[in-house]
């Protein structure tokens, strides 16, 4: 569910590492880079003034009214420009701004590499490109990207999931987004940064303090390869292997943005003296904007799943890292974290864990496929992560605090499966999740068992749901049927919860044999 900004780099160009979990959300991310500047806190008073609101976009920002920029000391012997001289329309800025652009890279990258503690081993590249050059640009990985091509694909499990209504269109909502105004973004497989020929120079400076963490994220840890987690860049890997890195692929992402979070933020504040450790309440409040999406109403009218999913990196990212940096200093919160990242988006959820070293055993997965039989061909499997269990409980109870949830996580998967005889937009799930406790386990379970309803079209053969099969070991079974629909099972037993939908019996039982074995009890 999530992706990479074209700030963010984590792999060739505006790709994002290969999304986690419900892989077509995290697509979506890959294509949105940073954030949304709308205004920066005045440098007398930043605790009065009016509030940053970022909210993330596709690799590019948008700054809606100027954000002032401190002054930064002049850095003698800029690297060589390149300034594409293409018509556009509206007004592009002028040569003489264009120059003064380019040399604030070298101040700016200054500014970063000493709040953030990352070296500067080279210059970066910078280029001014044009506003056809960018829509160009994502247009084409919208066309090309393999992961991007998935999306009508897995749009039916995001759908079979609840996570989106049955009638949306996610690429067409997906291009929308894209249409949201951008700015600068740097590109890790040119190892340059991109500024925008039609935005002004003092509204990218701040927005260049996030791409450049970028850079000198890349100069120390190589991004194209770190994001990837260990896994190759195109083999598909094992279920077992799988559902570790696109968690681990996941964690790293949180790391990236939430270390340009900081220090875009403290580059806003320091001309007020004050910083992200220092200005507490001020960055409260800028937090809390990041959510409200009022300056983007493409995002703000998205379904829950797609506005969490975008934030993610910008909101949990920023409070990991704040928390590490609170805790363990500069050091640690920033090439400490680089060179010791999250395994799991639980450790960047619950940072205590990070810093305890505590991490979720990721379940066995024994042979899916030999499960489903001959009658099954596999449609789509990925990891599921704490995030993941955030994002259920956004959706299916939207008051609630997801937290007493997804802090509970232990691992998980999902499966969805074609049966060959049925129409091709009909699949069936599985999913799969380990929980620290059996009442952990029935809380969620109760919870999906709840909304369960909400996802199917009731008729006269949908029966209630009906939690009777609990046994003296206190594991328990909700069971729906929904006629032509299929049956929805949702079993407990010890900590570990099996939820099947739209199987036949013979091959739920299989799976329920296999996932579930008897005389399991609560550890």
């Amino acid at each position: 569910m999530y992706p990479e900004s074209c700030s963010m780099s984590k792999q060739p160009s505006l790709v994002p590492p290969a999304p986690p979990r419900f892989r077509a959300l995290f697509v979506v991310l890959a294509l949105l880079l940073t954030v949304f500047l709308h205004s920066a806190p005045a440098q007398n008073n930043p605790s009065s003034a009016e509030v940053p609101k970022p909210v993330p976009g596709a690799g590019i920002t948008v700054q809606q009214q100027p954000a002032p920029a401190p002054p930064q000391p002049q850095v003698s012997n800029p690297p060589s420009t390149q300034v594409e001289q293409e018509s556009e329309p509206g007004k592009p800025i002028t040569k003489a701004q264009a120059k003064e652009l380019f040399r604030s890279v070298d101040e700016i990258l200054e500014f970063v590499s000493k709040d953030t503690g990352l070296p500067i081993k080279h210059k970066v590249k910078r280029k001014l490109i044009t506003r056809e050059k960018v829509e160009s640009y994502v247009e084409k990985r919208l066309k090309n990207d393999k992961d991007a091509q998935r999306m009508e694909h897995e749009e039916l499990v995001l759908k079979k999931f609840g996570m989106i209504p049955p009638d949306y269109d996610l690429h067409a909502e997906f291009v929308k987004l894209l249409g949201e105004q951008v700015a600068a973004y740097y590109d890790s497989k040119t190892k340059t940064v991109n500024l925008l020929n039609w935005v002004q120079p003092e509204l990218q400076r701040p927005v260049l303090a996030h791409e450049l963490t970028h850079a000198l994220q890349d100069q120390s840890v190589d991004l194209q390869v770190w994001a990837r987690a260990g896994a190759p860049d195109s083999k598909p890997l094992p279920d077992q292997q799988e559902q570790v890195v696109e968690e681990a692929q996941a964690a790293r992402q949180n790391v990236t943005e939430g270390q340009a979070m900081v220090a875009m933020i403290d580059y806003t504040l320091a001309p007020a003296g004050v910083n992200v450790l220092t200005a507490p309440d001020v960055v409260n409040a800028m937090r809390a904007a990041m959510t409200s999406g009022q300056d983007s109403p493409v995002l703000a009218g998205a379904p829950t799943f797609l506005r969490e999913s975008l934030m993610m990196p910008y909101t949990f990212g920023f409070d990991f890292e704040r928390a590490v940096l609170t805790k363990k200093g500069t050091a640690a919160a920033f090439l400490g974290a680089l060179e010791h990242p999250p395994v799991d988006t639980l450790q960047v959820m619950e940072p205590q864990t990070y810093l305890d070293n505590k991490a979720a055993s990721p379940p066995t997965i024994p042979d899916l496929d030999k499960l489903m039989g001959p009658d099954y061909q596999r449609y789509d499997f990925g990891g599921m992560g704490a995030f993941d269990i955030y994002l259920l409980v956004r959706q299916y109870k939207p008051d609630a605090d997801a937290k007493p949830y997804y802090s509970h996580w232990h691992g998980g998967y999902y499966l969805a499966a074609h049966l060959k005889s049925a129409p091709k937009d009909d699949i069936a799930l599985l999913y799969f999740s380990r929980w620290d406790s059996q009442d952990s386990a029935k809380e969620f379970a109760k919870l999906y068992s709840d909304y369960a309803p909400t996802r199917y079209k009731t008729s006269s053969s949908a029966t209630s749901h009906a939690a009777i099969e609990g046994d003296e070991k206190g594991n328990i079974a909700y069971r729906w049927d929904f006629g032509s629909q299929g049956k929805v099972v949702i079993e407990v037993r010890g900590n570990d919860l099996l939820i099947l939908e739209g199987f036949n019996d013979e091959t739920a039982n299989r799976f329920s044999a296999a996932l579930l074995p008897a005389g399991q009890s609560a550890n």
